[in-house]
């Protein structure tokens, strides 16, 4: 078993198939961690609530949460997604474990400051990249510019060139919640809109939705066993497995 820092229950380890890539966990993170900057008009009441909850994701020192949810397709076709995430947002750590899919489960993506990490549970290799290389990972990461992720709660992070435009009160299990719609201030792009689920009882995101330009949902994520402030550690937050070979892709600091 590799040792993993977790707070989730231990789930069991089904067989796994080869890896064809990890497009699917990168269009989640790409959802989750940014995305490019129609002239929609803000509402002040939901951009307050952003406020609130930049405030509230700004104490957040470390975090462990579990991104459940699923991707579609213009098909239609739907692809399961769950991802361990360790973070610690001021030092640019972050931890992906993946589950599901099951194409890459068992597989790692490290982010340790400047470096991009990517663990092959099938190989068994550690390869190393630049994070700022758009190459790292194959390609699989073309629009997430990771040497410059901020690995926080703050949906304004994610979410550059977006404008809260309307909010409305929902019923949770977890209690009352606001749902907030963002939209993008500029054309063309592929999200259309995305709304955020934030319980009142916490004011951080616990789930969004991602719409395409047609109003189709491209995206059904939540953010599930969320804790902040655990005391986490950089080195477990960035633990890779022992014994595993490492490959190291990252340009010589001589740029040679």
């Amino acid at each position: 078993m590799l040792r993993r820092v977790s707070f989730v229950p231990p789930r069991p380890c089904a067989a796994r198939r080869a890896a064809p890539g990890w497009r699917a966990v990168a269009l989640a993170l790409v959802l989750v961690a940014g995305a490019a900057a129609a002239e929609p008009t803000p509402d002040p009441a939901a951009e307050a609530l952003l406020e609130d909850v930049a405030n509230a994701a700004a104490a957040v020192e470390d975090v462990s949460l579990r991104l459940t949810g699923r991707l579609v397709d213009a098909a239609g076709g739907e692809l399961a997604l769950e991802v361990e995430l360790l973070a610690i947002p001021d030092a640019r750590a972050l931890s992906a474990y993946v589950l599901q899919p099951d194409a890459v489960a068992d597989n790692m993506l490290v982010l340790d400051g400047d470096t991009l990490a990517s663990y092959a549970f099938l190989t068994h290799q550690v390869t190393l990249f630049d994070a700022a290389d758009p190459d790292a990972l194959g390609g699989t990461l073309p629009d997430l510019d990771v040497a410059s992720l901020d690995p926080t709660l703050d949906p304004r992070a994610w979410f550059e060139g977006f404008v809260a435009t309307d909010v409305t009160t929902s019923a949770t299990d977890a209690g009352p919640a606001q749902i907030v719609t963002l939209r993008p201030e500029a054309e063309g792009l592929q999200v259309g809109r995305v709304t955020l689920l934030v319980p009142d009882a916490t004011t951080l995101p616990r789930g969004l939705r991602v719409f395409g330009p047609d109003g189709a949902l491209v995206a059904d994520l939540a953010f599930e066993d969320l804790a902040t402030n655990v005391g986490l550690t950089r080195d477990e937050v960035t633990y890779l497995p022992e014994g595993a070979e490492v490959i190291d892709e990252r340009t010589p600091p001589d740029g040679g």
